[in-house]
């Protein structure tokens, strides 16, 4: 015999029988076989999974400067996350040289928000793309559409770089996205 404390505080006598089941008086004396005692234990587990991996998906519109360092194969980016997640962020691209064709790949990063209540959200940027959408004839501003992966959602804007004449060359003097993300925190 086995004697069992449940949390409820009942002692509960558990008697293992020949066929590898337990009887009790709880369950009137009856044999629960084997096959009875793994199909409750999966149902509990699969209640107990259910309800730990539930997820919950937060949609925000970012927008964003670029700030330093620069290159042309990484763009480090702050701003403001406004919608059902309310933060201020920060976040990595790393890319192939934007030069190299219409789209490139998105090869990496890292992003982290600090919500308004203080909490600290952080992911990694898995993939994407990154696809020229206008090209900024006689030194107007250039647009991409920017497609990322993240590792608890994604993000889909558009980067315009703005640029300008100055003594006969067009210079970058800032850089701005602006876009939708969705999280999936669980």
């Amino acid at each position: 015999m086995e004697r069992r404390i449940w949390p409820e505080g009942q002692i509960l006598d558990l008697v293992h029988v020949a066929n590898g089941g337990l009887t009790s008086p709880l369950y009137g004396g009856g044999v629960l076989p084997r096959t009875t005692l793994a199909a409750l234990t999966l149902a509990l587990l699969a209640t107990l999974t259910g309800t730990a991996s539930a997820t919950t998906a937060y949609s925000d519109r970012l927008t964003g400067t670029e700030i330093v360092p620069v290159s042309s194969t990484r763009g480090t980016f702050v701003g403001v996350a406004r919608g059902q997640l309310p933060a201020a962020w920060r976040g990595q691209i790393a890319h192939e040289r934007l030069a190299t064709g219409p789209t490139v790949s998105i090869t990496g990063g890292s992003f982290v928000l600090l919500t308004r209540s203080g909490h600290t959200l952080r992911g990694a940027v898995t993939g994407g793309t990154v696809s020229v959408t206008d090209r900024g004839s006689h030194c107007t501003d250039q647009r991409y559409e920017v497609s990322a992966s993240l590792s608890i959602g994604s993000f889909d804007g558009t980067l315009t770089h703005h640029r300008h004449a100055i003594f006969g060359r067009c210079l970058i003097y800032a850089a701005t996205i602006d876009g939708h993300a969705v999280f999936n925190i669980s």
